[in-house]
């Protein structure tokens, strides 16, 4: 199987599989992601990580890593599938919303309820010295703007784009 064809396998195994309490699924919610990262003239690796920051969430990722956060299981498929700039941004995303919360007085009001009750469970506002390590990483910008896309793209009107254009710019 090519990298392409388990990308688009593991985002269609995300169509119906709940996003906690949010108005998308797990594949619309990927998709919006890789969508705004498509807009904003992102990188493929960037793109690639924007579509699967969740797939820790999926069972036979999840199973790899059975007691870790699913950005952790995530991150250890991602980094085989893809390499290592694309398996860190999606550890990193949860660390890049700590740390939005720590260093951005607006942030927290744009999350959804949903992600403000796992923000506590994620350990709340990284402290200082989280986002002074974070924010010291080459790719922590990328890691914050794929955290925002993350937040954006919950809407269940949406009009993504299709999944063969999405696999294009994350595959180059």
């Amino acid at each position: 199987m090519t990298t392409r064809d388990t990308m688009r396998s593991d985002l269609l195994a995300m169509a119906d599989l709940p996003y906690d309490g949010e108005d998308v699924d797990q594949l619309a919610h990927a998709l919006q992601a890789g969508t705004l990262a498509v807009a904003a003239g992102s990188r493929p690796a960037l793109v690639a990580a924007a579509l699967l920051h969740d797939v820790g969430r999926l069972p036979h990722v999840e199973a790899t890593l059975p007691q870790a956060p699913h950005e952790r299981a995530g991150a250890a498929y991602v980094t085989g599938l893809l390499g290592a700039e694309a398996g860190w941004l999606v550890g990193s995303h949860v660390l890049a919303k700590r740390a939005l919360v720590a260093t951005d007085p607006d942030y927290l009001a744009l999350l959804s309820p949903t992600s403000v009750r796992t923000l506590a469970e994620q350990g709340g506002p990284a402290s200082g010295g989280e986002v002074e390590r974070f924010l010291r990483h080459r790719l922590a910008a990328d890691a914050m703007d794929l955290r925002r896309w993350d937040d954006r793209a919950k809407d269940p009107a949406a009009r993504p784009l299709p999944i063969e254009q999405l696999l294009d710019a994350a595959l180059g």
